[in-house]
């Protein structure tokens, strides 16, 4: 079965409640909403085309992290003038991706400060991204299907990824029934060495809107996909393509991020 719609899944920060960093107490994830079509014969070939232009082979993956750092193949950007040019560069090419995008946002020492007994951050954020996920697609367009990526882990985080999506296929989530969910075909796990374009896509919006929660200030980077984040009718992206943990994004930081892309 070919699904019209795939799901990519990655995630920033760490999901435990036990050891927080109270640097980056923040646990997110992202996922990217991609026509199968579109995937194979734009977003792909665009990508490939952006690595090969500063790197002459595709292998490379862009990592957030390793990006901002100029670690590894990306100690390129130590040179100033390339720096700018590759930022801009990227930029581009995600400003062009067609995607939509949604992200949840977990501050883990208010949600452990907030409940006795707090749920665990992965299986908050998951529900919601399904959540979005049945809007998106299912309910816009009856009877197409997806399927989601999933950025593979080690074997234990990835059996309690597995479990808890199967939880939420079997029983819903409580905003959205089983049968609401029964576009979703599956799941399947890829490893970052594999290369998925998508998982690199996630992990490039993900952080800055994730930095962008914790400081209240918009990064640089959020307006070139700002227009992508799932947004109400009215064109607020509270509570829909950005949901944030255990409080509302406030409208104030809505208003900082559009002044931005204005």
């Amino acid at each position: 079965m070919e699904e019209e719609f795939l799901m990519f899944l990655d995630e920033t920060g760490d999901h435990s409640l036990q050891h927080i960093d109270l640097s980056y107490p923040i646990f997110g994830l992202g996922a990217a909403f991609i026509r199968t079509e579109k995937y194979i014969n734009e977003i792909n070939p665009c990508f490939d085309n952006f690595k090969y232009k500063y790197f002459n082979k595709r292998s490379v993956v862009l990592h957030s992290t390793e990006i901002r750092k100029a670690k590894n193949n990306f100690n390129i950007l130590l040179n100033a003038e390339v720096r700018r040019n590759f930022i801009d560069d990227l930029n581009s090419a995600v400003a062009e991706a067609p995607f939509a995008f949604c992200v949840s946002l977990i501050d883990k020492q208010k949600h452990r400060e907030q409940y006795i007994d707090p749920d665990n951050p992965y299986d908050l954020t998951l529900a919601f991204i399904l959540e979005r996920a049945f809007f998106l697609i299912a309910k816009r367009l009856p009877g197409t299907r997806c399927r989601v990526i999933a950025e593979s882990r080690d074997k234990k985080e990835n059996a309690s990824l597995r479990n808890t999506f199967e939880r939420y296929k079997r029983n819903g989530t409580g905003q959205v029934s089983a049968s609401e969910l029964s576009f979703i075909t599956g799941l399947d796990f890829v490893s970052k060495k594999e290369n998925e374009t998508g998982h690199q896509l996630v992990d490039i919006c993900l952080y800055p809107l994730a930095r962008t929660f914790l400081t209240g200030k918009c990064h640089p980077s959020v307006p070139y996909f700002y227009n992508k984040v799932y947004k109400s009718a009215s064109n607020s992206p509270i509570g829909y393509g950005i949901k944030t943990f255990p409080f509302g994004l406030s409208r104030e930081l809505v208003q900082e991020i559009e002044k931005n892309c204005s």
